[in-house]
């Protein structure tokens, strides 16, 4: 089996704010780019840290249509330092050589969010920032666009969406989907004389 490169990350959470909102699902699913293999995941449901609170329209988000996915976080919930320490151990363990890439779509949301809790609870992100990979930049380079393409016809979803573990999955088939769908944005052309 090839040696896995990458790790997609997902987190559902109380809010948008990542030094306000608590992280209650963080998933997470090793890859290789190169191979388009997937390998092993990672799926806990931490419970609030201190000091953090909920954003209104957050909660409203969870208790409306997304109320059976909420109560199935909540079942699971667990004390937060065991799992951000598992999870720490997960993004180091078979890390090749200069660390994991952290993938998340978008990354700018996942990665302070994962980075705040870490610092708060002690620990160290176990990412370098220069391994961070923003999904929907990637797929929207990948198909010399602005704008990031639609795959949804192309890539149903399976599962629960905002269910962090299910969320990871699709990301990492989008990703291998544009991957086979890359287009050449510009070609070479002759120098005028």
């Amino acid at each position: 089996m090839a040696q896995m490169t990458d790790i997609m990350v997902d987190v559902e959470t109380t809010g948008l704010d990542p030094h306000l909102a608590s992280i209650i699902q963080l998933s997470a699913i090793k890859f290789n780019l190169a191979d388009r293999t997937v390998g092993s995941m990672f799926d806990r449901c931490p419970g609030p840290l201190p000091y953090r609170r909920w954003d209104d329209s957050t909660r409203e988000f969870w208790m409306g249509k997304n109320r059976k996915v909420y109560v199935g976080i909540i079942e699971r919930q667990e004390p937060p330092i065991g799992v951000f320490k598992d999870f720490e151990r997960f993004c180091r363990d078979g890390a090749p050589e200069g660390g994991f890439r952290f993938w998340a779509k978008p990354s700018k949301f996942d990665w302070p969010l994962v980075e705040s809790h870490m610092i708060q609870l002690g620990g160290e992100m176990p990412f370098a920032h220069w391994q961070s990979r923003d999904l929907n930049s990637y797929l929207a380079g990948l198909a010399a666009s602005a704008e990031t393409p639609d795959y949804s016809l192309d890539v149903p979803f399976n599962g629960d969406k905002h269910n962090g573990l299910h969320d990871c999955a699709h990301q990492i088939e989008l990703l291998f989907h544009g991957l086979g769908n890359r287009v050449t944005a510009y070609t070479q052309k002759e120098p005028q004389a």
